[in-house]
């Protein structure tokens, strides 16, 4: 069991930051850490995570912006650049040493909702067992303006739709994330003990890496919980699109990496689930299946159909029952068809 959180704990927030000298990243920082200076309750400290910056003068501007905030805010500097997951296992270890026991992640260009570090430690002082908590997100532009949901781009706006079913709550529920939801949780809407980020820290993926910890997370056995009425700020340009499709070559290769790293972490989740006896290899199975349908549509209606109906065609041959059962007739003709062509 891990230990009670008490009310005089503080939230520590990890913030990875990487600055090639645009103006944009770190205006963005700046906004970010004055939305911490806004919180309610003043219990936090915040790791700011260099990721290999290579912005000659990126040391001195973070010391120069950390200097003038009220709160405790220690930076850290990566060896090299590997990417937010990487930065973000940096911030773990470094809170975990100065006895912090509470995480809040907080990417750079995002925003924490000012009653996000009392509902937080809240929370978690009256569920001792409580392992990992998220919030609902807002989807801001580039000036802070609220998007309309119908605006935005299939996958957000898909991520928008899914916040308002039933939040999953208690444990076990890496199930229903697998087959149901692209995601529950950004990293800017994750809320944890320091315990189990530790015992599962991020991917060594520059991409997606995200949705796979989440899975391993949910997979350990974590009890989870949602976070009323303290959206993320999720900040979405209207200009220049999504800067991870971008830096990984496009949509088509981000969704290929999207695949490859999300099936490596629920697999992963599958694995340590079994041997925990939580479920057998059959039930796992199946769910992978389930994944596969689920993250075949997403990826189609995200602008690459040929990888979404190849995944379809990898649950079809992975357990043809399940497939069957939840593929609609025209995904199942389509492959089994292909199947039977090979």
């Amino acid at each position: 069991m891990p230990p009670a959180t008490n009310r005089s704990e503080t939230v520590a927030f990890v913030i990875p930051f990487f600055d090639d000298g645009l103006a944009w990243r770190r205006h963005c920082l700046r906004l970010t850490l004055d939305s911490l200076e806004r919180q309610t309750d003043p219990a936090w400290c915040a790791y700011v995570v260099d990721d290999g910056s290579p912005a000659p003068d990126a040391a001195e501007f973070l010391a120069d912006l950390t200097s003038s905030l009220s709160g405790s805010v220690t930076v850290l500097r990566a060896p090299h650049n590997a990417g937010a997951g990487q930065a973000r296992n940096l911030g773990i270890k470094a809170a975990h040493r100065n006895g912090q026991t509470l995480l809040a992640y907080l990417d750079a260009d995002d925003l924490a909702h000012p009653g996000r570090v009392a509902a937080v430690r809240t929370l978690f002082a009256a569920d001792p067992e409580l392992d990992f908590a998220y919030s609902d997100i807002e989807f801001i532009d580039e000036h802070g303006t609220p998007w309309d949901p119908e605006q935005l781009l299939p996958g957000l706006r898909m991520l928008d739709e899914q916040q308002r079913l039933p939040k999953l709550r208690g444990r076990e529920r890496w199930m229903e994330q697998a087959y149901e939801r692209d995601n529950i949780a950004i990293p800017s809407a994750m809320n944890l003990r320091t315990a189990l980020a530790l015992r599962v820290p991020f991917s060594a993926v520059p991409f997606c890496e995200d949705v796979a910890t989440l899975f391993r997370y949910l997979g350990s056995g974590a009890k989870i919980d949602h976070v009323p009425g303290t959206p993320t700020g999720y900040r979405v340009p209207r200009e220049g699109g999504s800067a991870s499709r971008k830096q990984s070559g496009g949509v088509d290769a981000f969704n290929r990496m999207r695949c490859t790293n999300e099936r490596a972490g629920l697999e992963e989740a599958i694995a340590t689930a079994v041997r925990r006896g939580a479920v057998d290899e059959r039930t796992g199975l199946e769910v992978l299946c389930r994944y596969l349908i689920r993250i075949g549509r997403t990826v189609s209606a995200d602008g690459s159909p040929e990888l979404g109906r190849s995944q379809l065609r990898q649950a079809h041959e992975l357990h043809p029952e399940t497939f069957a059962e939840h593929a609609t007739a025209a995904e199942y003709a389509e492959a089994a068809g292909s199947s039977a062509a090979r």
